[in-house]
């Protein structure tokens, strides 16, 4: 039995997808594109694209595009993990940009969290995290200088933070996470390239190396890249 042309077109993006030609959260071609590519009717690629997306293989997004939807990595939340080692061990490669990297004196609400006296001096340092140039992530760690002397934008944004801070011979070993839903505003929202309002994920982490604090750590990750796995023991 003939496959449909519609069918075929199919098979050939889904091709594409599995073999990471079209990339994980990436914009495919628009339509009039891919009907010059396969040589069909606007209405065969359409079909086409409406089966995937309602596999869940592609995400339209009013006004912007069609997407390959993005992968989801699980976190373990039964052990220590980084976003960018769980990437590196799923085989995604991730880019880290410092958006920002400063000193200020610490707030009430960061000392406490880093056990420090309010108005210490810290470092914030803001991240963009992306994957194949799609963001997925902001990040603004808190770290105490006392402890981080010369840590630098450059061994931040070359190493990733946690090897950066291994190279001054501390060793993040733990950590204490707070997870809420929320919705994205404004800034966000342009960073992340997604519409206001989109649902995300609030962390808030406090990271140790054995009894002292290292870190204090705020992110917001976008609801359709991370899920999170607790496993509970029986009772």
């Amino acid at each position: 039995m003939k496959t449909a042309l519609y069918e075929q077109i199919h098979e050939d993006m889904l091709q594409k997808i599995t073999s990471n030609q079209w990339k994980s959260g990436g914009m495919i071609p628009a339509e009039m594109e891919l009907c010059e590519i396969y040589g069909v009717s606007r209405i065969t690629v359409r079909k086409a694209i409406e089966e995937l997306v309602l596999t869940g293989v592609l995400v339209r997004q009013r006004g912007k595009g069609t997407f390959v939807r993005v992968t989801h990595l699980d976190n373990q939340l039964s052990k220590f993990y980084s976003f960018s080692e769980s990437l590196k061990v799923a085989g995604i490669s991730e880019e880290a940009e410092v958006l920002a990297f400063k000193e200020l004196p610490a707030s009430k609400h960061t000392a406490e969290r880093l056990e420090i006296s309010a108005g210490d001096t810290v470092y914030e340092v803001i991240r963009l995290r992306s994957v194949n140039d799609v963001p997925y992530a902001v990040e603004a760690s808190y770290l105490p200088k006392a402890l981080f002397k010369g840590i630098t934008a450059k061994s931040i944004a070359d190493n990733g933070l946690y090897n950066s801070m291994r190279q001054l011979g501390i060793a993040p070993v733990r950590a204490r996470e707070t997870f809420r839903a929320a919705a994205l505003d404004g800034l966000e929202a342009r960073l992340l390239q997604q519409d206001i309002h989109s649902p995300v994920m609030r962390i808030e982490r406090v990271t140790y190396n054995g009894s002292v604090v290292v870190e204090y750590c705020t992110s917001t990750v976008r609801g359709d890249f991370f899920t999170y796995t607790v496993e509970l023991g029986g009772g």
